[in-house]
C-alpha cells in the first residue's frame, strides 16, 4: 500500500463506522419507540431524540471525525502531532457512534423509551474499543521525515570533557503531578458518593495506584548504548540507541505551559512541538534529539547527562 493510501486509513475507517451506524439505525427504526432515549442522568433517561435526529447526528459525527483524521494525516507535518490528531479524530468519532448505536439498540421492542437504561460498563467497553482502534490507526498512518538533527538547537548543548562514559539519575513527580492525581481521585470519589456508585471509588484508587506506578518515578540512564528512561516497573519506556542520537540539549521546561500537565506528555508549543517524554515537574530537562524524534525527561543533573551523551555521540 502506498504512503498516500495509508494516510486515508483514518478518514475511511471513521466514514465506514458512520455508514454502518446509520444503516443499523435505519434497519432498527421500526422496532424503536417514536422518541429514543439519547441522554441519561442519575435518575435514568432525561433526553430523547427521533431516529432521524440520531441518524443525522451519527452521519455528522463521522464526517467531522473523518475531517479531523484527514487533517492529522495530510496537513500536520510534525510526526507525533500528526498521529495524535489522526487518532483523536478516529477514536472520538468511533466512541460517540458506538455508544449511540449500543444505547439505541438496547431500546428495540420498548414502547416507552423512558424505561431505557445505560451502563457505565457499556461506555467503558466502547471507550476501550475506540482507544484500541485509534492507536492502531495512528501507528498505521505514515509520518513525514522532519530532520530534527539538522535544525538549530532550542537549548544549550554541553559536552563533557572528563571522559565519563555513563550517567544515571532519577526523575520524581513534583507537587503539580501529585495535586493532579489527588484532584482526579477526589473528583471520582465525589461522583461515586453523589451517584451512589461504589465502583467509582474503586476506580479512583486504581487511577491513583496506576498513575503513580507508571510515572511516579523514572530511572534515566546515558551510556554507550544510548539513552533510556523507564518507570520502576519497566513500562512505559523510552529508548534511543546511540547511533540514532544527533545531540542532547538542556532546556527549561514549564510542565503546564509547555506540555499541558504532568506525566508522559507531548508538547505542542513553539520550539518544543512534538517533543515527548516524562514531564513529572517543571525545571531543567534533558532533550535527546534524533533525526525524526525528540525525547524529553525533566531530571536533576540534566546538564551533566547531556554533556556525557554529547561526548559519546561525538566520539
Amino acid at each position: 500500500m502506498s504512503e498516500s493510501a495509508r494516510r486515508t486509513i483514518g478518514p475511511l475507517v471513521v466514514l465506514l463506522v458512520g455508514v454502518v451506524g446509520c444503516a443499523l439505525l435505519a434497519i432498527w427504526s421500526s422496532d424503536l419507540p417514536d422518541r429514543v432515549a439519547s441522554h441519561f442522568g442519575a435518575d435514568g433517561a432525561d433526553g430523547f431524540s427521533s431516529i432521524t435526529e440520531l441518524i443525522v447526528l451519527t452521519a455528522a459525527t463521522a464526517v467531522v471525525g473523518a475531517v479531523i483524521a484527514g487533517v492529522g494525516a495530510f496537513v500536520v507535518k510534525e510526526p507525533v502531532t500528526s498521529r495524535i490528531v489522526t487518532g483523536i479524530g478516529t477514536g472520538t468519532a468511533t466512541f460517540v457512534i458506538a455508544v449511540t448505536i449500543w444505547i439505541t439498540g438496547r431500546q428495540r421492542g420498548l414502547d416507552d423509551a423512558s424505561s431505557a437504561t445505560a451502563s457505565v460498563w457499556l461506555t467503558a467497553v466502547c471507550g476501550v474499543g475506540a482507544l484500541v482502534l485509534a492507536v492502531a490507526v495512528a501507528f498505521a498512518t505514515p509520518v513525514r521525515p522532519v530532520g530534527y538533527g539538522r535544525t538549530a538547537p532550542v537549548g544549550e548543548v554541553p559536552v563533557a570533557h572528563d571522559g565519563q562514559r555513563s550517567w544515571t539519575g532519577t526523575a520524581s513527580v513534583g507537587a503539580g503531578g501529585l495535586v493532579t492525581v489527588g484532584a482526579a481521585v477526589a473528583v471520582l470519589c465525589g461522583l461515586g458518593v453523589v451517584m451512589a456508585n461504589w465502583y467509582l471509588l474503586g476506580v479512583a484508587v486504581l487511577v491513583a495506584a496506576v498513575g503513580l506506578a507508571l510515572t511516579g518515578s523514572i530511572q534515566v540512564s546515558v551510556s554507550e548504548d544510548g539513552f533510556r528512561a523507564a518507570s520502576r516497573i519497566g513500562w512505559p519506556v523510552i529508548a534511543m540507541p546511540l547511533s540514532e542520537i544527533r545531540r542532547a540539549e538542556v532546556v527549561e521546561v514549564n510542565a503546564l505551559r509547555d506540555f499541558g500537565g504532568w506525566g508522559y506528555r507531548v508538547s505542542g508549543r513553539r520550539n518544543l512541538r512534538g517533543a515527548k517524554g516524562f514531564v513529572l515537574r517543571s525545571g531543567q530537562a534533558l532533550l535527546v534529539v534524533g533525526d525524526d524524534r525528540r525525547e524529553v525527561v525533566v531530571v536533576d543533573g540534566a546538564a551533566d547527562a547531556a554533556g556525557v551523551l554529547n561526548a559519546l555521540v561525538s566520539r
